[in-house]
């Protein structure tokens, strides 16, 4: 018995093992590849799930905004409406309702100034 065999005898007897590395490499690598490829797939639809979410916060936040200045606009009208009303009763009772005509007409229009501040007539 030669010297390989003893060290054939050592490993098992059989070299078949040794004759299947390439084979199993190529099987192990094939495996990796696979799971890194399902892996990268995972990371893209994880991705383009959070961009479609920022995309939709964003948009729900114009649109919150947008309702924010409409309500911003709706107030400051109905405040200068509240000051001419007050300014057109002071200067009403400060000249004893002797110009109301005129005092009437000039808040007419600055209501309609007033009224165009949302953008909206009326």
């Amino acid at each position: 018995m030669s010297i390989f065999d003893k060290v054939k005898e050592m490993f098992g007897g059989t070299t078949d093992k040794l004759q299947n590395v390439p084979e199993q490499a190529k099987n192990a690598a094939d495996d990796t590849m696979n799971k890194a490829h399902d892996a990268a797939g995972q990371a893209k639809d994880a991705t383009t799930d959070a961009a479609q979410q920022a995309k939709d916060s964003v948009q729900d936040a114009g649109q919150s905004t947008g309702n924010m200045i409409d309500d911003l606009r709706g107030k400051a009208e109905d405040m200068a409406h509240q000051g001419i009303d007050k300014t057109r009763d002071m200067a009403s009772g400060a000249t004893g309702g002797k110009f109301d005509e005129h005092i009437d007409k000039g808040a007419q229009m600055a209501k309609d100034a007033a009224d165009k501040i949302d953008g909206k007539q009326g």
